[in-house]
């Protein structure tokens, strides 16, 4: 019995970009992993509609270097994915998929690499995950705006925050996030699925992993959010945007400032009302 033809989609570009994909890139994808190439990241799918989905790609302003497609045989995918996909080292947090052995020592948080939305591979992620490092967020209530799969959330509650809220606007992300917190054993994790307005409540450490457009835009809001002595913690900075960023939070104290390779993070604390 002759196998299944389908169309192979290579989708070529700069090391970042995977962590970024939109919801109607995941609703058209049709099955996706993501490997390091030479040059920055291969990311490969099997959409069912592949002329729709490379219109869309084209039409999406994604930075695409190279867009290739080929015909091959029906495989099985899941064992792709778990072949490619290896675990991410932060420090003493490993991010791993759910089938591989858990290490000794350190922090844990499980991903499921084919729900995507951030697997922690991102220099911005693992800025995040440093600066949380050197925060005290033990005892402390947790706001996680644009939590995408969930990694700073999960960490958060693993550095023993009180409370921890995830908040991401796109319900693909939010069923990310509840697999995330099955996996995790993280039920206390408070799922929100809205826009940054539809948050009420001051919190002691807000974590946002953003771009500097939604910063620009957002920035007197999230301020309110943070408790008096609360601490914002900052990522997804490109360096052409570095030194515009403090100027976005003057009303805050800048505490520290991070940077890796072409991106930077900074942390602030709330002195007064």
């Amino acid at each position: 019995m002759d196998k299944r033809m389908v169309t192979r989609v290579d989708i070529h570009v700069d090391k970042g970009t995977e962590e970024v994909l939109d919801a109607a890139f995941y609703e058209l994808c049709g099955g996706v992993w993501i490997e390091d190439d030479a040059a920055g990241v291969r990311i490969t799918c099997y959409p069912a509609d592949p002329d729709r989905f490379c219109s869309y790609v084209r039409a999406s302003g994604m930075p695409v270097r190279l867009l290739t497609t080929s015909e091959e045989e029906e495989k099985d995918y899941a064992a792709l994915v778990r072949r490619h996909f290896t675990p991410v080292k932060i420090g003493d947090l490993t991010i791993l998929p759910p089938w591989r052995r858990r290490p000794a020592r350190g922090r844990t948080i499980l991903i499921e690499p084919g729900m995507a939305f951030g697997t922690g591979r991102h220099e911005s992620t693992k800025l995040m995950v440093k600066m949380m490092d050197r925060v005290p967020i033990a005892g402390m209530s947790v706001l996680d705006i644009g939590s995408g799969s969930g990694v700073l959330a999960f960490n958060a509650r693993l550095l023993g925050a009180s409370s921890v809220v995830a908040l991401d606007h796109d319900p693909l992300a939010g069923d990310a996030m509840k697999k995330g917190c099955e996996m995790n054993d993280a039920s206390g994790v408070l799922i929100i699925c809205a826009d940054i307005a539809a948050v009420r409540g001051r919190f002691d450490v807000i974590l946002a992993n953003l771009d500097f457009a939604t910063f620009s835009l957002r920035a007197e809001e999230i301020v309110r959010m943070a408790k008096h002595e609360g601490y914002l913690v900052v990522s997804g900075i490109e360096a052409q945007y570095a030194k515009g960023l403090p100027p976005l939070f003057g009303s805050l104290t800048l505490l520290r400032h991070h940077r890796l390779r072409d991106w930077h993070g900074f942390v602030f604390q709330k002195r007064s009302d």
